[in-house]
């Protein structure tokens, strides 16, 4: 809830004829800031590969329909993106109006990458290596995106906003609350789409990394490693 208080100070009013006009033009340069980080990398090699055969990697399988792929590891890390809005405001009982602004916009991008390998790829001196190698450049991948639309995503909210008004008003002060709740739902709308954006490119970066010929890679590092015989031998 936006407390409405009396606030005058850098205000300007000005005399028009016979009536006092107010100009919204107090408002200092709204700070933009994007601020990307990651979480450190969680592994799971708790789980047999039989268990893991369940698990969403996000990407689309490279195999034909009629091949048989086993998967021995997967990344299912995720990217949030959240966006904080500070207002600024000032009101004038007497004239019953006010102004409000955007203050300060902060855009919080967090990765939390996980990586699953079964535990019998990673009981193997061979294949873990070549497996947690693959799995690493989903999170590179991740990184990455993250560090292109952190750049991106600062310049899109200002151009956006600048073509709206960083500041609205005078308008009466019945409609600030609305009027606030407006400017702060278009930041909203604004990082949701480019969040789309992002996960649409995000998407198809990780396809190129889970290709058949990295697949057929890495697989041909541990020639005679079998995940599941190794499962029936137990």
């Amino acid at each position: 809830m936006l407390g409405i208080d009396l606030l005058t100070a850098g205000a300007l009013l000005t005399l028009v004829g016979n009536t006092i006009e107010i100009k919204c033009d107090m408002a200092p340069t709204t700070k933009i800031n994007v601020i990307p980080t990651t979480e450190p990398i969680k592994y799971d090699m708790s789980r047999s590969v039989t268990q893991i055969q369940g698990g969403k990697s996000g990407t689309v399988n490279p195999h034909s329909f009629g091949g048989v792929s086993v998967t021995q590891g997967f990344m299912e890390g995720s990217i949030s993106m959240r966006p904080t809005v500070k207002m600024g405001y000032a009101t004038y009982k007497k004239l019953n109006l006010g102004c409000v602004w955007y203050e300060q916009i902060d855009i919080k991008m967090n990765i939390t990458p996980r990586i699953v390998i079964g535990k019998e790829v990673a009981a193997d001196k061979c294949m873990k290596p070549a497996v947690l190698e693959h799995e690493l450049k989903h999170v590179k991948v991740d990184r990455q995106v993250v560090n292109k639309y952190s750049a991106i995503m600062g310049k899109k909210v200002h151009d956006e906003i600048a073509k709206r008004g960083f500041v609205a008003g005078p308008i009466p002060v019945e409609q600030m609350q609305s009027t606030v709740a407006r400017m702060q739902e278009t930041v909203g709308q604004i990082v949701e789409l480019e969040y789309r954006k992002m996960d649409i490119e995000r998407t198809e970066l990780q396809r190129g990394v889970d290709s058949l010929e990295e697949y057929n890679r890495v697989q041909a590092t541990c020639p005679d490693f079998n995940p599941l015989a190794k499962t029936r031998q137990r």
